[in-house]
């Protein structure tokens, strides 16, 4: 008898997981012109319940590492209610930023060591940039689902363990936008590979402003 709470807790924790899961694939292909280079393995794709339902999501600690003037990784996924850590591994000082709505924040001046973090609580696109030097950027998503996945060199993707439903299969790369398409799980095996085109054409790099909404200002002969 004594067994029995903890033969009912595992029950229940096998009643809680999805009857059927499978893995969405496929890939995804690029249309560019002379000139353009998208990086497919920092193409995010995810998947999301096409009733826009909530999902459960398990919030983490990541980083961002500011290394020679450039922020690795450069594109970052998260889910929502996540902190992201900003460890400085340079010898100069750096001050992160984002006017990204309701997921704004400034980090300060701060030099070489373990560096700052920031809570991210809003679903949304983050676009983190040094207040000191324009040309470092990142960009943050936090996800208000589990199911995502970056594609790899080639852009093949695969995103695991998606339960039965019907749902939104979305890609994004930072100079092809983004697409979607419908994706219906009846059981346990993969609906077929599914291909997705990024259009980049229309991708132009423009100069971001300064924390303050200025543009920024000539470099000086200071250390940092």
């Amino acid at each position: 008898m004594k067994r029995l709470p903890l033969i009912l807790a595992g029950f229940f924790a096998i009643a809680a997981l999805p009857l059927t899961a499978a893995n969405v694939t496929g890939k995804v292909a690029f249309v560019t012109k002379r000139g353009q280079n998208p990086v497919p393995a920092e193409t995010l794709v995810w998947v999301e319940p096409a009733s826009g339902r909530a999902l459960r999501v398990m919030p983490g600690t990541f980083q961002i590492t500011t290394r020679n003037k450039v922020l690795v990784p450069h594109v970052l996924a998260i889910p929502v209610g996540s902190t992201v850590v900003f460890p400085n591994d340079d010898p100069i000082s750096h001050n992160l930023f984002s006017l990204s709505s309701n997921n704004a924040f400034d980090l300060g001046l701060y030099r070489k060591g373990a560096g700052k973090s920031q809570k991210f609580d809003t679903p949304g696109i983050v676009n983190v940039y040094c207040n000191v030097h324009p040309n470092m950027s990142a960009v943050i998503h936090v996800m208000a689902t589990p199911y995502f996945a970056f594609a790899d060199a080639n852009g093949n993707f695969s995103v695991a363990n998606v339960p039965a439903g019907k749902y939104r299969l979305v890609a994004w790369n930072e100079q092809g936008g983004q697409n979607e398409t419908p994706v219906e799980i009846s059981g346990a095996a993969s609906p077929a590979s599914i291909a997705l085109t990024l259009d980049s054409r229309n991708y132009r790099a423009s100069q971001h402003m300064d924390k303050t909404g200025k543009p920024y200002k000539a470099p000086s002969s200071r250390e940092y």
